[in-house]
């Protein structure tokens, strides 16, 4: 049996790289042999035990290229994309453990449900600006996307077991390193970690590693939230 190689993706929807990263490893699903994990985690959580006080929007310089940054990537994924009113405030100081909480819940339905509620969350703050971090907001995305029994999925998200697969997701990642997102693993078939990668632009060197083809954002792959 071939040893296979396998790709996990850790994301959290507070982060716009992550849905840069996000939208080019599932088009690129596609035209891909190698199995993709997603893996939603706690970023929070991550920079926390990372101790890292380098966040980019704590420096102002640095702060004013990514807003640009955001923006370019953005068209480069073929994402609408605005920053969201009083943007690196929220960013320091909002949790997204509640969104990160259901979409566990999603996934443990059906893993293609929790595709779909997380780019909608994006698209929801990302492209319109509205907050996506109460069970509130989150029940309007849940109900535009006419998901079934969704109360069911925002009750389940206060469940001892989501909380633990969250909690399971952010530790495995920072136990192999993780100090931002998205966040990557590529394993063997055995589980064992052969290389982690940081951001959303190394797709062209995570498919060289996997010996996948490249094809760029293949914008004619885009989804609708």
């Amino acid at each position: 049996m071939p040893n296979r190689k396998v790709v996990k993706f850790f994301f959290d929807v507070i982060s716009p790289y992550s849905y840069f990263g996000f939208e080019g490893i599932t088009r690129h699903r596609s035209v891909w042999k190698t199995p993709i994990q997603m893996k939603p985690f706690y970023f929070a959580g991550v920079v926390k035990h990372s101790e890292n006080p380098g966040l980019p929007l704590r420096v102002p310089i640095k702060e004013k290229y990514m807003h640009k940054d955001l923006l370019f990537s953005a068209q480069y994924w073929g994402i609408p994309f605005r920053l969201p009113k009083d943007y690196t405030n929220m960013m320091l100081n909002t949790s997204s453990i509640v969104p990160q909480r259901i979409l566990v819940a999603s996934q443990l339905r059906d893993n293609a449900l929790m595709e779909d509620v997380a780019r909608a969350l994006w698209h929801r703050f990302y492209a319109y600006g509205k907050p996506i971090f109460t069970k509130s907001q989150v029940a309007e995305v849940l109900r535009d996307l006419h998901v079934k029994n969704s109360e069911e999925l925002l009750m389940m998200s206060d469940s001892a077991e989501v909380k633990n697969i969250l909690r399971e997701n952010t530790d495995e990642a920072i136990g192999n390193g993780c100090f931002g997102a998205p966040w990557m693993h590529i394993t063997d078939n055995h589980g064992k970690v052969l290389q982690t990668v940081f951001g959303s632009d190394r797709l062209p060197q995570v498919a060289d590693f996997l010996a996948e083809p490249f094809k760029g954002p293949m914008r004619e792959k885009k989804q609708n939230a």
